[in-house]
């Protein structure tokens, strides 16, 4: 057979998006995959079914996925998640982002609990806060989306702040404080590791309950949906975010409204953990 000396054309390989729990797009081909980081991260959040809470929770379940816990590997023990969540815990107390967190946070408290001595009659101590509420943590431990999705590491940092917080709290207002944590995807192992650092996981939809406007609500992965419902009973405190590129109106930008905030700096051991959240506090005087 004769030989041709046609240059052979190049085989166009075809590029897919596929966009993560953590916010990242990845572009995939055969030989290369990169990740492109969207304006705003995205986490798993709680999900709201209409049986179980009331019709403006229900109204909002249209069109909501099913999650289910999520996939822990096989060999996995709470003594080894434990350690990992250890490390993520000591890398996030040595950072900027939580010593310039925890500074303004003992400042709200401390400015909190002098206003609520002031305008309370008893010498009881009083506590600025009554409960900590995380709402869509995801899991520290398990895979989502059949084992695609590694969102681990992003979980177990956000769940060190969550803990330092709760720790600072407490240490600040020389009261023990309540956290609840619900999220669908929780497995086995990640309500042994939160019930170890003493925080009650709690069934879709209790934690919306548990909401006063003297609560902590922290919602790193909450969906902007999620928060429309929990916003209007005006947590004092909400760490997530960020709520200032909302749409005109509407119960997020009330929110920011009648509220301050402090942005975190970018935490360098895994941006995208803490992408451009904030710490918001109802001004009193508003």
């Amino acid at each position: 057979m004769p030989h041709t000396s046609r240059t052979k054309r190049p085989t166009i390989q075809k590029r897919t998006q596929v966009t993560d729990d953590d916010g990242w797009t990845h572009v995939a081909s055969s030989g290369s995959v990169r990740r492109v980081m969207r304006s705003r991260p995205r986490g798993t959040a709680a999900i709201i079914k209409d049986s179980e809470i009331s019709s403006d929770y229900s109204s909002s379940n249209q069109s909501e996925p099913v999650l289910v816990p999520a996939e822990a590997p096989g060999r996995l023990t709470l003594p080894e998640l434990q350690t990992q969540f250890e490390t993520h815990r000591r890398r996030w107390e040595s950072s900027e982002s939580w010593s310039r967190l925890a500074g303004v946070l003992d400042e709200r408290l401390k400015c909190r609990k002098l206003e609520q001595q002031a305008s309370s009659s008893s010498s009881e101590a009083v506590c600025p806060i009554d409960a900590i509420i995380c709402i869509g943590l995801g899991s520290p431990s398990g895979f989502l989306r059949d084992g695609w999705v590694d969102r681990r590491a992003v979980s177990l940092y956000q769940l060190a702040a969550l803990a330092s917080i709760k720790d600072r709290v407490a240490s600040t207002t020389n009261q023990t404080i309540k956290v609840y944590a619900q999220d669908p995807v929780f497995n086995a192992l990640d309500e042994s590791l939160l019930a170890a650092l003493n925080m009650d996981v709690l069934q879709h939809p209790a934690a919306f309950t548990h909401i006063t406007s003297s609560t902590m609500l922290f919602c790193p992965g909450a969906e902007r949906k999620h928060l429309e419902l929990l916003l209007p009973s005006k947590p004092w405190l909400l760490f997530g975010g960020p709520l200032e590129h909302a749409d005109a109106g509407g119960v997020l930008l009330e929110y920011v409204d009648c509220a301050g905030s402090f942005c975190l700096p970018v935490f360098e051991a895994l941006e995208h953990a803490f992408w451009r959240m904030r710490l918001y506090w109802i001004e009193s005087e508003r």
